[in-house]
């Protein structure tokens, strides 16, 4: 098989889960202006801000993931028609390069679950108990993201290394 094609999947893959970034994203605003228009209690009033700060946020990033995935995959095919073994191993860098920003999305995980739960000891505001909500789902919903980008990653990482031997 031609490495382009694991390049190829591997891309596919994150195009795929740029679509349910922004799919969630969207669907994180749309809640939260129903709960803000249909719901009838301070808490659910209160998460209008948060949901829509995190909803946005999502629909940023998954944008942004599928613009500039869709504009390399062009590119890196070209790239590895013109010189697999190059391409192979330019693959190779930048996939060591962005492995890092797994821990780090663990690390802000951990910090905003750690936020919420002192904002929910701490204070009976709505408007902090609704950013803690927010907080928290940006985190674990970060997490899902890294959970199968990182799994994708490590794969295509294997195959980088099997095609350099």
């Amino acid at each position: 098989m031609d490495f382009y094609q694991n390049t190829n999947n591997w891309i596919k893959g994150e195009l795929f889960e740029s679509k349910l970034i922004i799919a969630f994203g969207v669907l994180t605003v749309i809640i939260s202006v129903l709960l803000w228009k249909m719901g009838n209690t301070p808490n659910a009033k209160a998460l209008l801000l948060p949901l829509i700060i995190t909803g946005g946020i999502y629909t940023a990033i998954g944008g942004n993931i599928l613009y500039s995935n869709q504009k390399s995959m062009t590119e890196m095919q070209l790239n590895s028609q013109e010189n697999q073994t190059e391409f192979v191993q330019n693959e190779k860098k930048r996939v060591e390069d962005f492995q890092y920003q797994y821990n780090i999305s663990k690390a802000v995980a951990t910090v905003f679950f750690i936020a919420t739960i002192l904002i929910f000891w701490l204070t009976k505001s709505p408007t902090w108990q609704g950013i803690g909500i927010g907080l928290s789902l940006f985190g674990l919903d970060g997490l899902v993201v890294d959970y199968f980008s990182e799994e994708r990653a490590s794969i295509y990482y294997e195959k980088i290394i099997e095609s350099l031997t």
